[in-house]
């Protein structure tokens, strides 16, 4: 028998140690890679990847549409998941160096970037074109509906798709997967593609292609389907007659064509439907996000319409609104009135035990697991 010196342990030694490291820290690769990031963060880091914001939301800046130091400061401080940018932030002398500098201060902040979004649905809500005034600029979904053509709908969300990866988005909140219906005081109208499920869904599966074809990560929305919503959210009450089968047997079928054709971010309404839900809105129902998890197999990221709309904030403090949002199985809280009361009211909520750190980890996940596919998390291939 050889016997066993201490120069021929310490190898082992090592392994041992080796392995001890590894089983503590979570393995790289795709899913190891946002297990380990994941890992790292901090609370307030994690909290703050759940709010997609505009950035003089989160600066304090009066208006945001340049870089700037004061600005840099603000994202270390307030490193958020997504950026969302409006006319006022829109300048074409500055908006490409606007986008690459809140890339840029992602280094700062673990290397994880926003998701910089705009609203581009072609037509009227057309922000970049509308202010840019671009040639590129798409008609409204509703015309090209008209066509009966889904070519024509793709060859719409490619040339979008272009122009926002030109000027360094990442984020387009469209395509409106809405099933018009005839309601009086309709919110939706022209923004949809039409009244027939199935030609919906045609188009909205060739916008979905388009975009993602691009490089652009489409929102389909609002879901459940908002083309039978009477009264505008932006301005209060919006409400649905819609039980759930019939969500099922027409509003669905656009959403499920456009998570077929790859979508991972939805968008979910304000409306109200008493006959699902008659205690909260749609952004804020369990109802209704387990009928998109569960019946329709969604693991992407879920973002709630803006938060700061009246049909939410004419009943939830901010804070309020985005705990009941995370609650009900929300991922990002898009636009809430106060950024400060909503950031806080989370904060509270996982003080007190009314949230708990696994379900902020459960929806930090997915957003980095996306951003990690979309080349959004700065250092890993």
């Amino acid at each position: 028998m050889v016997k066993r010196t201490r120069s021929a342990a310490l190898p082992a030694l090592l392994l041992s140690l080796l392995l001890t490291v590894c089983t503590a820290v979570p393995a790289l690769g795709q899913d190891g890679d946002v297990e380990a990031l994941l890992f790292q963060m901090t609370l307030h880091e994690k909290v703050c990847q759940l709010f997609f914001v505009q950035p003089e939301q989160f600066s304090r800046l009066d208006r945001v549409n340049a870089p700037s130091a004061a600005l840099r400061r603000a994202f270390s401080r307030f490193p958020v998941g997504g950026v969302a940018l409006f006319e006022s932030n829109i300048r074409k002398s500055t908006l490409s160096s606007l986008t690459a500098s809140l890339r840029e201060y992602a280094r700062n902040s673990r290397g994880i970037a926003p998701f910089l979004g705009v609203d581009e649905e072609g037509g009227g809500v057309s922000r970049l074109a509308n202010k840019l005034k671009l040639k590129e600029k798409q008609p409204a979904a509703g015309i090209i509906g008209q066509s009966g053509d889904p070519r024509q709908a793709y060859r719409a969300a490619l040339t979008i798709g272009a122009y926002l990866k030109q000027y360094g988005f990442q984020v387009d909140f469209a395509p409106v997967a809405d099933v018009r219906t005839d309601v009086k005081r309709a919110e939706i109208g022209i923004r949809s593609f039409g009244g027939d499920p199935s030609a919906v869904a045609s188009m909205t599966a060739a916008f979905v292609q388009g975009l993602t074809e691009q490089g652009i990560l489409p929102v389909l929305k609002h879901f459940p389907g908002h083309g039978a919503v009477s009264g505008n959210t932006h301005k209060g009450l919006g409400l649905s007659g819609r039980t759930a089968e019939e969500w099922r047997q027409a509003d669905f079928v656009p959403f499920q064509a456009g998570l077929k054709a790859g979508a991972r971010m939805v968008m979910l309404s304000h409306q109200s439907a008493p006959a699902v839900d008659p205690e909260h809105p749609a952004s804020l129902s369990p109802i209704v996000a387990g009928l998109l998890r569960q019946e329709l197999g969604f693991q992407g990221v879920i973002l709630t319409d803006a938060l700061r709309m009246d049909a939410i904030r004419d009943l939830y403090g901010s804070g309020e609104a985005c705990v009941l949002a995370i609650e009900a199985g929300a991922d990002m809280l898009l636009l809430p009135y106060n950024f400060t009361n909503g950031y806080n009211g989370v904060m509270d909520a996982l003080r007190s035990g009314r949230l708990t750190e696994s379900r902020i980890d459960e929806s930090v996940r997915r957003i980095l697991t996306l951003k990690l596919d979309a080349g959004l998390i700065i250092g890993v291939p």
